[in-house]
């Protein structure tokens, strides 16, 4: 991340606070001036330091404003405080000859260290509450304690046992480093985070470990008798002050904070640092042994506390890692459940039917039995969304999945397959014909009238019946012949039941012919991209996703949905993802030159990313179209990301060392583990088009999309990755989904997929509509 700018009002104090610093350390490096000069320019100019600071506060505290404010106005009571015991000491050292110690100058000074504390709280974010501040609190504290034992033994017992010292100076003296030991233990708690500190962060602290190792170096010399006024080490202190106020000039500046990952280096320091130190606090004990001093008896009773910091940070982390193993585990069973039912209804979606067809037939078949699946369509749903809005609708497909469940047999398993698409699974059949009075029981029982929000309205069904074994031989096929039946309702009128038959697969036939003229279909050049784009909040264009569309001279258009599934089968899915890979590629350079700053987005499928030299097929696309790798989006599946975990995490990540950005595409749908989402170099997650289409224009969620889409963000962003809703169709679901979390949008609401001629047109519309300069873009959608 780029570390934001100065402020511009600040930067002519700024650069007097830096030359006065510099010009401050080289007097009392080449100790111009004598010693007498030496000691009077060291106090002066060291105040110009401290009062220059002092003003850039002050600006800043001027100029902020909420908590920012807050910030500064403890900055700047540190400022003011540490100012005035700077001006007293300077006072009594040049004019007093002889500081009376304790004086009034100490007093401030420990005022100065706490506001200094609580300011770089604030500036620093530092969480206070919780079990993993509470783990990072006693890491810091445990590392203190081992720093606090070595300072006792090579100082701190001096003063303490100085006898020839009254009381209160002895106190005195080691008040300073028990508060530079308390600044220790916030800096550390500043670096233990699990999250990287940003540059005025980084700033701020390197002033406060300055100040620190300062403090030390003044006590220790001072405990040797050492040190005079203009000693070197007095610069430590003035550039102490510089860092801070180009720490806090930052803090101005800077952006909110998003959640991102620790470095390595974070992880490992977080987790070595409390047994490194512990350990150094045994060896020190180890090698003072066994003399009895009152050093040593320091060192031994600080080693058994710093021992007893370390237990209870186990304790801690125990308990931390068992609440986060419990709310991971509840989050995944969550998404499991929802990733295999659909939200509006509650009823298994397509995925857990195909699971539940297969464990049918395997019990149809140890029993004798036979197994029954009726594929229900609704008719003349679409009119009821059209005149009564969607949210009636939704009410609608809740009433039916309802009678389904209740008019269905009781060791019946009724599931949603798509919008206003269902089925019904019936096993322990004696007989074909058995499954026919099914079928027109949950026929008449929806086409009875339904009572909605406002009016009475009806539906009918269109419903297919295919029977185990009679008709197919396994339970894949189970579904294409009841569909084939169905269908065959629709064409004859609608508002039936029928038993499927060999003559009435169609759709079979229909495949075959796909597959016939799908070969060489490329090398025809049948083939082209449409785009769809993708919108952020402000409606700005940030992408778009490649679509692939197949024109026949006999067929006409081919859906997706109908050639995709057969190119996978006959392996022509890998030379046709390359196609679109290239040509996406091509596309997106061609823009770019025009002005179009857009990403376009490729949809990668399994046999494709399998291929041994996929990343050099991306570089290739790359470099060929003379295209950024951060102009190029990868949208991979939840079932490619699980095939093989190593792999996959070796080949994202030569893509993402080339700027490639990855995402897992109908996020939600799959077999996804969060440990995945951990352990692989995602950039963004899109949400499945069926948890959109479960959304509510109310805003009630009780079916559980919103639940879902919300879970599936939050876990996204604290992540620090991005999150995409497909398939929004109407302006509530865009202001849902974006209410919800959801980063980007994506659907025919925006527009549908258009060719890039058309795109390109459309997107200058978009952007003069934008900047209030055209008309309505939907007259080109």
């Amino acid at each position: 991340m780029v570390a934001p700018a100065l402020p511009s009002a600040l930067r002519p104090t700024l650069g007097l606070l830096i030359l006065a610093a510099g010009l401050h350390s080289a007097w009392l490096v080449f100790g111009w001036g004598g010693a007498g000069g030496r000691e009077w320019y060291s106090d002066l100019h060291y105040l110009a330091v401290v009062a220059l600071f002092l003003v850039v506060v002050g600006q800043l505290f001027a100029r902020s404003a909420g908590p920012l404010r807050v910030a500064f106005a403890w900055l700047l009571a540190h400022a003011l405080v540490r100012g005035a015991a700077e001006a007293s000491w300077v006072y009594l050292d040049l004019v007093g000859r002889e500081p009376p110690f304790p004086s009034v100058a100490d007093g401030l000074y420990v005022l100065a260290y706490l506001f200094q504390g609580a300011a770089f709280v604030l500036l620093a974010r530092l969480p206070l509450l919780g079990l993993k501040t509470a783990r990072l609190a006693l890491d810091s504290l445990i590392v203190v304690g081992a720093v606090g034992v070595f300072a006792w033994q090579l100082f701190l017992a001096g003063i303490a046992g100085d006898a020839a010292e009254p009381l209160v100076s002895r106190l005195v003296s080691l008040t300073y480093p028990v508060l530079d030991l308390f600044l220790l233990g916030l800096l550390l708690l500043a670096v233990f985070r699990n999250q990287r500190l940003r540059a005025h962060e980084v700033f701020f602290a390197l002033g406060l470990g300055l100040n620190i190792v300062g403090d030390f170096i003044f006590v220790y010399l001072t405990r040797a008798g050492s040190y005079v006024t203009g000693h070197p080490v007095d610069a430590l202190w003035a550039w102490s002050f510089v860092l801070e106020g180009l720490g806090a000039a930052l803090a101005a500046r800077a952006e909110p904070r998003a959640a991102r990952r620790p470095g390595t280096w974070q992880v490992r320091l977080t987790l070595l640092s409390p047994y490194l130190a512990l350990s150094a606090s045994f060896a020190l004990l180890l090698a003072l042994y066994p003399r009895q001093t009152l050093a040593v008896g320091g060192v031994l009773w600080g080693t058994a506390l710093v021992t007893l910091l370390v237990m209870a940070r186990q304790i801690v982390m125990f308990a931390d890692n068992a609440r986060l193993h419990r709310a991971l585990t509840a989050r995944e069973a969550e998404l499991e459940h929802l990733a295999h039912h659909d939200p509006l209804t509650g009823l298994p979606n397509r995925r857990a039917l195909t699971a539940c067809l297969e464990e049918a037939v395997r019990d149809a078949r140890a029993s004798g039995t036979r197994l029954a699946l009726l594929f229900v369509d609704l008719d003349g749903f679409k009119h009821i969304n059209d005149t009564l809005g969607h949210a009636a609708g939704d009410a609608a497909l809740r009433e039916i999945a309802g009678r389904l469940r209740a008019h269905a047999p009781g060791n019946a398993q009724v599931a949603r397959l798509s919008g206003d698409e269902f089925a019904v699974v019936v096993p322990g059949l004696a007989d074909a014909g058995a499954a026919l009075p099914v079928g027109e029981a949950l026929l008449a029982a929806l086409t009875a009238p339904l009572v909605l929000p406002g009016r009475g309205v009806s539906v009918g069904a269109s419903v297919g019946v295919s029977v185990w074994p009679d008709h197919v031989p396994d339970a894949g096929g189970l579904l294409r012949s009841a569909d084939s039946a169905m269908y065959h309702v629709k064409l004859r009128g609608k508002n039936g039941v029928r038993m499927f038959s060999p003559e009435l697969d169609a759709g079979r036939r229909g495949r075959q012919e796909i597959e016939r003229h799908l070969r060489g279909a490329l090398d025809r050049g049948e083939f082209r991209l449409h785009y769809q784009p993708q919108c952020g909040p402000g409606g700005e264009v940030v992408g778009a996703e490649a679509l692939l569309r197949w024109s026949h001279p006999e067929l006409g258009e081919v859906p997706p949905r109908s050639f995709v599934p057969v190119a996978e089968d006959l392996g022509l899915i890998v030379p046709l993802g390359g196609w679109v890979l290239r040509e996406a590629c091509l596309q997106a350079a061609a823009w770019r030159a025009r002005g179009l700053p857009l990403r376009v987005a490729v949809n990668v499928s399994p046999a494709q990313f399998a291929q041994a030299d996929f990343p050099t097929q991306v570089r290739a696309a790359l470099e060929g179209a003379g295209l950024p790798g951060s102009a190029l989006e990868l949208e991979i599946t939840e079932r490619l990301v699980v095939q093989d975990v190593a792999r996959t995490a070796h080949q994202l990540a030569l893509l993402g060392g080339w700027g490639v950005r990855i995402s897992i595409d109908d996020f939600g749908t799959g077999h996804s583990a969060l440990a995945y989402l951990l352990s692989l170099p995602i950039s963004g997650l899109k949400v499945d088009r069926g948890f959109v289409e479960g959304l509510d224009e109310a805003g009630r969620d009780g079916a559980g999309a919103a639940r879902v889409v919300q879970a599936v963000t939050g876990l996204a962003h604290n992540l620090g990755l991005t999150v995409v809703a497909e398939g929004v169709e109407e302006p509530w679901q865009r202001q849902r989904v974006h209410d919800l979390g959801c980063d980007y949008v994506q659907g025919d609401f925006l527009a549908r997929p258009l060719p890039p001629a058309e795109f390109e047109r459309w997107w200058r519309a978009h952007e003069a509509e934008r900047a209030g300069v055209g008309g309505p873009v939907e007259a080109l959608v």
